[in-house]
């Protein structure tokens, strides 16, 4: 039984490398925030629940079913007779939760506040250089997630929220319907 789409292993082979020493609490939080933040906006609360559903019950995924084409990736053509191939869920997944750990990855909580640990053979980066960081995984993950939303739109029309005026904003923009009145 799977209580997320991708698992703290997962991560660390899908994605960016993630030192072994990173505690598997604070991996699981990030892939909750991300599950919850930037893949159930793109797949729509129905397609979520049937993926989180299959994964939970442990069903068997052929590799003709559809759902697991979306977690993996795999190649379709689409109704205009365009090939595409693209990297699946849990590869954009994985970068997604890359880039919260580059934002969160050394703060610590302590009763005294946050802090920073510091050890004698490292130096810590920039404020600067760890945004330019979280900005490359972040433009990977939105890039792997555009792969996955075009496949939703091509193999789940009906679940795809594109259609709907009222859809979340993948990308977490704002957009203004309606001016004036």
């Amino acid at each position: 039984m799977r209580d997320h789409i991708l698992t703290v292993e997962e991560v660390r082979s899908y994605g960016r490398p993630i030192s072994p020493k990173v505690s598997e609490e604070k991996l699981l939080s990030y892939i909750y925030e991300t599950e919850r933040l930037s893949v159930k906006p793109v797949l729509g609360d129905r397609l979520f629940s049937v993926v989180m559903g299959k994964l939970k019950n442990d069903e068997p995924l052929d590799d003709g079913d559809p759902i697991k084409t979306l977690l993996d990736g795999g190649e379709y053509t689409d109704r205009h007779g365009a090939f595409h191939i693209f990297s699946g869920l849990r590869m954009a997944m994985s970068y997604y939760v890359y880039a919260q750990y580059v934002m969160d990855g050394d703060f610590q909580p302590t009763r005294a506040g946050m802090v920073v640990k510091e050890g004698s053979y490292s130096q810590h980066v920039t404020s600067k250089e760890r945004s330019d960081c979280y900005n490359n995984a972040l433009s990977t993950a939105q890039s792997f997630m555009n792969e996955v939303m075009q496949f939703v739109r091509h193999q789940f029309p009906d679940y795809y929220r594109g259609s709907n005026s009222n859809a979340a904003s993948p990308q977490h923009s704002i957009i203004i319907r309606k001016i004036g009145e």
